[in-house]
C-alpha cells in the first residue's frame, strides 16, 4: 500500500509537467529556436522598459536581437553590485519592475558573495528546465515513481537574514525552486528527517540525514549536486556504522545489517533506479566513484545549472545535455577564435559542433547580456537543438566541490592581513587548499582560514566537511623562478606565463622549495 501511495503521488506530480515536456519537445527546427528566443528577449524587455537599467539603455526602442544586441553592453556581477546595494536598502524598479521574493547568495569574486535577485518569473524561468527534465526522467524510468525520493537538503549553516528593505536573503529550504502545489505533493515523498533544515549542527546534520535514508527501504532516486556530498554521506555511515543500526527498527536493521558492514550500497537500497548529481569538468572523478558503488544504478549527469540561471538539462539517451531555450534568452561567445568582439556572439540557433562558447544570459531576474563565465562545449544536435556539456570556468576560478574560489577574492584575503609579502600562491589539493607564502609575517591558518569563509560557497563547503582547512606552505627558495619553471614544466611558453595568485592545478609543493608550517 505504500508502495502504491508513493506511486500515486509521483505520477500526480509528473502530469504536471507533462505540458511544458509536450511544448519543450514539439519541434527542435531552427526557426522554432529562433522564434522562441526572440518572443523570450522581447517580451523581457518590454516587461522592463519602465526599469532604471530598461531606460538607460532604451529598452522601449529595441524591436529585435541584433539591435538589442548593439545597443546593450555585456555585463557580469559588478555591473549590477550598485543597483544590487541600493535594493538592500530601498524597494524600487531598477532592474526588474517584479517585487523581489528573495537575494540568493553565491560566491563573489573581489567581495565575499554576490546577491543574486530572485522573482516569481525568474523562477518560472527555472522550472521550465526543471519540469521537462523530470517528465522526462521518471517517463523513461517508472520505477522511480513507486518509492521515495532523497533531494539535497540546504542545512542551516547560517540564519536567514532579511535586508533592510525587507528582501529575504536565501531560500528557506532547497525545494522552493519547485512550484506550490507540486513541492507539496512531492514533500508527501521526500526522504527529509523531521527538522533537518533548522539543524546547525554538522554532525547531527549527517546523522539526521544518513538515519532517514537507512531507514527508507523505498528508495528509487537520490538527487544530489556534487557527488562528493554523497560520498560523504556513505563515509559517515561507515564510520558510525554501530550507532547508526542501532537507531533503525529491528526488521529494517536484519535486512540491512550485513550490507552495510560489507559497504555493499545497492544492497542497503535494493530499489534505488537513478542517482544524479554533476558528473562534468572537475566533479568528473567524483562521479566515477559513485558510479563503482553503485554500478547497477544509472548515474545521470546533472545539466547546467548556477545560481543565477537555469542553462542545459539531459535527456535520457542522449550525450550531453539540451538548451532549456524556454528558460532564458542566451547568447553565447565564441571561444575557438584567438580575437573576439561583441558581434561575434552568436545564438543557440548558431551553434556548431566542437565549438566552445562562453555563456551569455538574460533573464526575468533583472540581469541583461550578463557574462556567466560558464563554458560549454557543443558534442552534437538533437534535430536542431545543441547537446551542450559544461567544461569549466572562463575566468579564474577554481572550484573542486562548489567553493567557487575566484583570484581576486584570495588576492583581497591576502591584503587583508597586510604581511609584507613577497609572494603567494593559492593552490589547490585533494581535498584543501595549500596557500604557499614568502613574507617576513607570516599568517595563521586560523586568519587565512577566517577571510576564506567570509566566501559564501567556500564557508558552506567548509560545514559539509567536503573541503578541509587550508594549509601553508613557507617558501624559502626562488618562488618567482620556480613558478615559471614549474609552468614550463606544464607545458606553458615562457611568454605565455603570467603573474597569478591562484594556480587551478596542483602539485606545486614538488616544484616549490620550502615546507608545510605545523
Amino acid at each position: 500500500m505504500k508502495r502504491l501511495f508513493y506511486y500515486l503521488i509521483n505520477t500526480a506530480c509528473i502530469a504536471l509537467y507533462k505540458k511544458s515536456y509536450e511544448t519543450f519537445m514539439e519541434d527542435f527546427s531552427l526557426e522554432k529556436i529562433k522564434d522562441v528566443q526572440q518572443e523570450k528577449l522581447l517580451t523581457l524587455l518590454e516587461q522592463q522598459a519602465e526599469t532604471e537599467y530598461g531606460k538607460k539603455y532604451d529598452f522601449k526602442g529595441i524591436k529585435g536581437i541584433k539591435e538589442y544586441g548593439e545597443k546593450v553592453p555585456l555585463s557580469d556581477y559588478e555591473t549590477y553590485r550598485p543597483y544590487i546595494e541600493r535594493l538592500e536598502q530601498e524597494k524600487a524598479p531598477l532592474l526588474t519592475s517584479e517585487v523581489l521574493i528573495a537575494f540568493e547568495p553565491t560566491s563573489g569574486s573581489t567581495k565575499a558573495y554576490k546577491l543574486i535577485p530572485y522573482t516569481k518569473t525568474l523562477k518560472e524561468e527555472f522550472q521550465w528546465g526543471i519540469k521537462p527534465w523530470l517528465y522526462d526522467l521518471y517517463t523513461a524510468y517508472p520505477a522511480i515513481r513507486w518509492g521515495k525520493s532523497y533531494w539535497s537538503i540546504t542545512p542551516a549553516t547560517s540564519r536567514q537574514n532579511i535586508t533592510p528593505s525587507g528582501i529575504p536573503i536565501g531560500f528557506e529550504e532547497d525545494g522552493d525552486y519547485f512550484g506550490k502545489l507540486e513541492k507539496y505533493l512531492m514533500d508527501c515523498i521526500f526522504v527529509s528527517p523531521k527538522a533537518i533544515k533548522a539543524e546547525t549542527d554538522m554532525d547531527k546534520f549527517y546523522e539526521k540525514t544518513v538515519l532517514a535514508l537507512l531507514k527508507e527501504k523505498n528508495l528509487t532516486l537520490i538527487s544530489v549536486w556534487n557527488p562528493t556530498y554523497l560520498l560523504l554521506l556513505l563515509e559517515y555511515l561507515d564510520i558510525h556504522q554501530e550507532s547508526l543500526l542501532s537507531k533503525v527498527p529491528k526488521r529494517r536493521r536484519r535486512q540491512i545489517e550485513k550490507a552495510v558492514r560489507d559497504k555493499q550500497y545497492e544492497a542497503i537500497w535494493q530499489k534505488l533506479v537513478i542517482i544524479s548529481c554533476w558528473c562534468d569538468a572537475n566533479a568528473k572523478v567524483y562521479a566515477e566513484q559513485v558510479q563503482a558503488l553503485f554500478p547497477n544504478t544509472f548515474i545521470q549527469p546533472k545539466g547546467l545549472l548556477s545560481t543565477e540561471c537555469f542553462t542545459s538539462f539531459p535527456l535520457v539517451g542522449k550525450e550531453g545535455c539540451v538548451m532549456s531555450m524556454y528558460s532564458h534568452f542566451f547568447e553565447f561567445l565564441p571561444l575557438n577564435k584567438e580575437e573576439k568582439t561583441e558581434n561575434e556572439i552568436v545564438g543557440i540557433e548558431a551553434l556548431e559542433k566542437n565549438k566552445t562558447y562562453e555563456v551569455v544570459v538574460t533573464t526575468a531576474g533583472g540581469f541583461y547580456r550578463y557574462r556567466t563565465y560558464d563554458v560549454i562545449e557543443v558534442l552534437g544536435f538533437n534535430e536542431a537543438m545543441p547537446l551542450v556539456r559544461f567544461i569549466g570556468k572562463n575566468d579564474k576560478v577554481c572550484d573542486l566541490f562548489g567553493e567557487k574560489l575566484h583570484e581576486d577574492f584570495c588576492k583581497a584575503c591576502i591584503e587583508s592581513l597586510q604581511l609584507n609579502e613577497t609572494f603567494y600562491l593559492f593552490a589547490p589539493h585533494k581535498d584543501h587548499y595549500v596557500l604557499y607564502i614568502q613574507s617576513k609575517e607570516l599568517p595563521s591558518v586560523q586568519q587565512v582560514e577566517k577571510r576564506l569563509r567570509q566566501n559564501f560557497h567556500y564557508d558552506y563547503c567548509r560545514h559539509l566537511g567536503q573541503l578541509k582547512p587550508i594549509k601553508l606552505f613557507i617558501l624559502t627558495g626562488n618562488p618567482k623562478k620556480e613558478y615559471s619553471e614549474g609552468c614550463m614544466a606544464k607545458g606553458q611558453k615562457l611568454g605565455d606565463i603570467k603573474p597569478t595568485y591562484l594556480a587551478l592545478t596542483e602539485g606545486w609543493d614538488t616544484i616549490f622549495t620550502g615546507y608545510y608550517k605545523e
